[in-house]
């Protein structure tokens, strides 16, 4: 993997280029990128088809690692990556060690491994497991086994131990790869850690800069922020704004950041500012599955208003009814559904209420969209 930066800038982030890929040699992915979020191995609510109408057929797609604990055999038996065995094989891969989709238990990581969620139930993973199941997934880039399992109200000494532990596991994981033919080729990405304390975000990022020395980390991935799901949705970036500064300011430059998780709009545009090159599309996911769709409102100045199409009478507004043989029952029903509609809105529960960025389809004037 080589990372170039082309345009830096303390205030607007940087812009840059993602190229020598192990699946990819010879393609260019500009920075910052949005990787596809997937569930069991296929982007949520879209076949294949239907995906590369959206997306390039080339841009990166992640991969939970705990979606595939139970598949590890089926994988090396395989041998052709998780990306031919997904039928997605035009993409490139990065997997990650957690589902940013899902919100992770807390209090589960132990000493000797990761506890992570599979459709099975829980399992615990050590790096040599973990590093075993990535080999046979073949990806392009993965994180480092890791215990991220820090958020705002963590404790100094939850989050001490989540230093330890990765520190550890991250030793353990560069070992590893050294041994393993099968993943030379793939890139690993460090975790940065440290909770919400500066002080210990700040330490941990200038300990692991030694591994970076020995061209054993070629990527770093912002973590320990959020449990995932949507607690990444509801951080406020001011909040985190000085967290992400003391966790990159200490790194070099030519090496890409990533950052997994339901972030919201405006966080984004604030870690990309930061210097973040690498994001996922959790966030849409996590809207489409409360009913939801993205809207950014556009505001139009009268530079852009053509005066020539205001003076058409048949273009504008006109406040007619539409003529109807039954006026008397339209309206009726017109009444009602906009009741129905007021009281479904009502109805929502407070944590699943619409974003500023997102307009809710849970009423019954959109039941019709759903099915074309």
């Amino acid at each position: 993997m080589k990372f170039v930066v082309e345009q830096a800038s303390k205030s607007s982030g940087r812009l840059g280029r993602l190229t020598g890929l192990r699946s990819q040699p010879t393609t260019v992915h500009d920075t910052p990128l949005s990787m596809i979020s997937t569930l069991g191995g296929s982007a949520p609510h879209l076949t294949q088809d239907v995906l590369h109408l959206v997306v390039d057929k080339e841009v990166p797609v992640c991969f939970p690692a705990q979606h595939f604990c139970d598949l590890t055999k089926t994988l090396q038996k395989f041998k052709k990556g998780v990306t031919h065995f997904s039928a997605l094989k035009s993409h490139s891969a990065c997997v990650t060690v957690q589902d940013a989709t899902k919100m992770t238990p807390s209090g589960y990581n132990e000493k000797k491994g990761i506890s992570v969620w599979t459709y099975g139930g829980r399992q615990i993973i050590a790096a040599e497991r973990y590093m075993e199941l990535v080999e046979a997934m073949q990806p392009d880039w993965y994180e480092a086994l890791n215990d991220a399992d820090t958020d705002v109200n963590s404790s100094k000494k939850r989050i001490l131990k989540s230093v330890m532990n990765s520190t550890l596991m991250l030793d353990q994981c560069i070992d590893i790869s050294k041994k393993k033919q099968g993943l030379r080729e793939a890139a690993l990405f460090a975790p940065l850690l440290g909770g919400h304390n500066e002080d210990e975000r700040k330490r941990y990022s200038k300990a692991i800069i030694e591994n970076i020395k020995n061209e054993s980390v070629l990527g770093f991935s912002l973590l320990g922020l959020h449990t995932n799901g949507a607690t990444a949705e509801k951080l406020d970036s001011k909040l985190i704004s000085n967290l992400v500064k003391v966790s990159l300011d200490p790194l070099p430059q030519d090496l890409p950041r990533q950052a997994s998780g339901a972030w919201n709009p405006l966080t984004v545009i604030t870690l990309v500012q930061q210097g973040v090159d690498i994001f996922d599309s959790s966030f849409p996911y996590l809207v489409t599955e409360r009913k939801g769709a993205l809207v950014f409102p556009i505001s139009l100045t009268k530079e852009y208003i053509d005066e020539k199409f205001l003076k058409r009478e048949n273009l504008g507004h006109q406040n007619k009814k539409l003529k109807s043989e039954n006026n008397a029952e339209t309206c009726h029903e017109d009444r009602q559904r906009n009741k129905d509609g007021e009281d479904a809105k009502e109805n929502i529960p407070e944590d699943e209420l619409s974003s500023a960025y997102e307009m809710c389809l849970k009423g019954k004037r959109y039941e019709n969209l759903m099915f074309l």
